[in-house]
């Protein structure tokens, strides 16, 4: 099995007595060695180095605590899915650490998801204000913490409710401010018909233009975006569960996300077989949409049907 070297997570006990996670789940295996001197230590006077397996690393011996005095080093156990933690009496305590994992994937397996999520997905609490302890008698400063405090949270509801990130809720003008300032991306208008060029001989009826004279004959028609193509628009640009790898495949469930997703949702695309896709020259690409497939149950096979009917 391929295996990599990779840092431990932390090489330094930044305070004294305070456990920190060296090495983080899963390990194929590593080492934590204790510098033999006090200089490699980072401190004063070289002292042990306190590490534990099964959780929280006191700063001395203990039943689930051991000791790695100057110079001594301990291998990691092979599989092991519980981190390794450190802890050391002196602030600033140095020491060595390094494990064996399988290397990241590349690119990484995209994670399927549903879209737009269910609820909000940021902070849903605000984090209360609270008073020192020598003022938590005084109950007008309670009551003005506690005020505060429920004012911060119907912030929060607020704006957890309106999830502004999630533009398929969203409609009108809030829809096209949300799209640009959070997506950069302004509503498009969209057209339809040709710009026709007439002048040349044969290209207009007689007396309809002067001769040696140009004239450019349009058709075209501009209509707004609705809210609903617009959200399909936005959705076409920045889903990213097809992952970030161009195919046919990718284009394709692309184009049935765009036709099926109301306001721009992501519904499941499980099949894509009512688009086709093909190219010609100069790098143009067909796409032919299926409205409907038909299954042939008889024909004009000779002595199979009767004359005059339809199977």
């Amino acid at each position: 099995m391929t295996t990599v070297l990779l840092h431990a997570a932390s090489t330094t006990v930044t305070v004294g007595g305070q456990s920190i996670v060296a090495l983080y789940p899963p390990q194929n295996g590593g080492i934590i060695a204790n510098p033999p001197t006090a200089e490699d230590q980072g401190i004063a006077i070289a002292e042990p180095l306190f590490v534990s397996l099964t959780g929280t690393a006191t700063p001395y011996e203990s039943a689930s605590t051991f000791a790695l005095y100057p110079g001594q080093s301990i291998s990691v156990v092979v599989g092991s899915v519980l981190p390794v933690w450190v802890n050391a009496a002196t602030s600033g305590h140095k020491f060595s650490a390094v494990f064996f994992a399988k290397p990241p994937q590349y690119p990484p397996t995209p994670v399927p998801g549903t879209f737009p999520p269910s609820g909000p997905t940021t902070q849903t609490k605000v984090i209360p204000a609270y008073l020192y302890n020598e003022y938590n008698d005084d109950d007008t400063l309670q009551q003005f913490f506690n005020s505060y405090n429920n004012l911060s949270q119907q912030y929060i509801n607020t704006i957890n409710g309106l999830n502004l990130p999630i533009y398929t809720g969203l409609s009108g003008s809030l829809l096209d401010w949300v799209a640009e300032g959070l997506y950069g991306m302004a509503r498009p208008s969209l057209s339809s018909g040709i710009i026709q060029q007439i002048g040349p001989y044969n290209t207009f009826e007689y007396n309809t233009l002067y001769f040696n004279d140009s004239e450019q004959v349009s058709n075209i028609s501009v209509t707004v975006t609705s809210d609903d193509i617009f959200k399909r628009i936005l959705t076409w640009h920045f889903y990213k569960g097809d992952g970030k790898t161009f195919n046919i495949r990718w284009l394709k469930r692309r184009i049935m996300r765009f036709l099926n997703g109301v306001n721009g949702t992501a519904p499941n695309v499980d099949n894509t077989q009512q688009v086709s896709i093909s190219f010609g020259v100069g790098n143009q690409v067909n796409i032919t949409l299926i409205t409907q497939i038909v299954t042939l149950t008889g024909g004009a096979i000779y002595d199979m049907f009767e004359f005059n009917t339809v199977p």
